[in-house]
């Protein structure tokens, strides 16, 4: 929500000061009025790829403001992961996202959205879905979305973690998002 001050609209993205000090939040009484945002992507580059399954079924392509993460089954298994940041958590409480869609279009696959280490090693698991014998599904996380950060460090990684099964060529298993923010 942006903050109209003496006809100034300050976005989300924007900084209030009071006092030589930037505020996190305006409140108005006990109403939150303006809370900061920051954005981690666009803005974080990928740090690492992990490429876990065989190595023709698994793609990243990232236009530095759309990112997707795609696995296909074949004769093999396609499966990986890219962590997104480094980044700071500290002084935020919350993430939600622009436009993450997932499909999983093939059998026994899964995708992972996650803090993680820079290794992919998960810090605290966001989101997860997996298709079992069926396959088949679809969904889009948007702003309305909101993910507490229950973990404490604050020095992450945004994990995208894809996996598709080795049961159908030409199906997919796939992560794309235009923005990651820290509320």
């Amino acid at each position: 929500m942006a903050l109209v001050f003496n006809n100034v609209t300050v976005p989300q993205s924007g900084e209030v000061r009071f006092n030589n000090t930037a505020l996190s939040s305006v409140k108005m009484g006990s109403t939150e009025v303006w809370k900061r945002q920051k954005t981690v992507y666009p803005g974080v580059s990928v740090a690492n790829t992990q490429n876990l399954g065989y190595a023709a079924y698994f793609t990243v392509t990232n236009s530095g403001s759309d990112i997707k993460v795609d696995a296909f089954g074949g004769t093999e298994r396609g499966y990986g992961r890219v962590m997104l940041g480094g980044f700071s958590t500290i002084g935020y409480s919350k993430l939600f996202f622009a436009n993450l869609s997932i499909s999983l279009s093939n059998s026994f696959s899964h995708a992972k959205v996650a803090l993680s280490d820079v290794n992919g090693n998960v810090v605290q698991q966001l989101i997860f879905h997996e298709t079992g014998e069926a396959g088949g599904f679809s969904i889009t996380y948007a702003s309305s979305d909101i993910f507490t950060i229950n973990a404490e460090n604050g020095n992450y990684y945004l994990m995208l973690e894809v996996a598709s099964g080795a049961t159908g060529g030409g199906l997919h298993a796939t992560i794309q998002m235009n923005g990651c923010y820290l509320i």
